[in-house]
């Protein structure tokens, strides 16, 4: 678990109980959506790039 996850994973609860409380913690529902959207768009940006180093490594012939 990288800290990607983790940050979707906080989004996740806050969006939970962001809803749960849905009147006076709506705030609390946007930092959740806000915490999950980064965490998954981290996640696929790290992916890419680990993909693109392994592709040069590949085409360097390490």
């Amino acid at each position: 678990m990288d800290r990607w996850d983790v940050l979707a994973l906080l989004g996740i609860v806050a969006l939970g109980a962001g809803l749960w409380l849905l009147a006076p913690w709506l705030g609390l529902t946007v930092v959740g959506v806000a915490l999950l959207c980064i965490g998954l768009g981290g996640s696929v940006l790290e992916e890419k790039a680990a993909a693109r180093q392994a592709l040069i490594d590949a085409k360097r012939g390490g």
